[in-house]
């Protein structure tokens, strides 16, 4: 399976081009301009071991894995699950900014990262892109040699993850309860609303604080 590459060469193009002083104003938008500084020539450096995950003299071309462990970053730090990520890919300019995507690039299919992730896994790599994070923080001046941080590297694969299982089965349940409402003459149960409400009408956003995600997640009353 070969690895595509990735491109150096700057662009008319290039996402960087429209939005590098746009986001150094926007409020949020520093983190995306030091992942893109900082954070974005480690993972670079990373393409040689990353890419020995893969068989690369059959099969089709896989997505370049740097970039693909840069969303898994990305995803951690915005709490997405794998699809809301697969779609900023492609339409949030800050996330193309980033990952120092161009403007017009397109994007991959989100089952792409379940399967980056195992891949990681399987080849002893879950750490490899919190510990070049780490190392570019360090390198910024943001993390200090003698204070207490938390350096757990599984907490990031683990949150996404959780994060997409769940956002699968509230798909699960959207579509049930959409093809459910079709049938006029079924019986509908007290707490109808209440699961029309939370899994059609409404969207989870990962921020909210734990009781609220909870509670969203539960199949009972409110």
């Amino acid at each position: 399976m070969g690895v595509g590459e990735i491109s150096n060469q700057g662009s008319l193009f290039d996402s960087g081009v429209y939005l590098e002083q746009l986001l150094k104003r926007a409020k949020g938008g520093q983190k995306f301009l030091f992942f893109r500084e900082h954070i974005w020539p480690q993972l670079v450096k990373l393409g040689p071991s990353l890419s020995r995950m893969y068989c690369l003299d059959n099969g089709r071309p896989a997505v370049n894995p740097v970039r693909l462990l840069g969303v898994t970053l990305l995803q951690y730090m915005e709490k997405l699950p794998d699809r809301q990520a697969a779609d900023a890919v492609v339409f949030d300019i800050r996330w193309k900014c980033a990952l120092e995507m161009e403007v017009d690039e397109g994007g991959f299919d989100p089952t792409v990262l379940v399967r980056f992730r195992n891949r990681l896994q399987e080849h002893g790599l879950e750490g490899i892109g919190f510990e070049a994070a780490l190392d570019a923080m360090r390198e910024a001046g943001y993390l200090g040699k003698k204070r207490a941080h938390r350096l757990d590297s599984m907490q990031v694969l683990g949150l996404v993850a959780q994060m997409s299982r769940l956002e699968c089965v509230r798909e699960t349940m959207r579509k049930a309860l959409v093809a459910l409402e079709r049938h006029e003459k079924l019986a509908r149960p007290e707490l109808w609303p209440v699961w029309w409400e939370r899994y059609v009408e409404s969207k989870v956003d990962y921020r909210d604080k734990e009781d609220v995600l909870r509670r969203k997640m539960s199949c009972g009353g409110r």
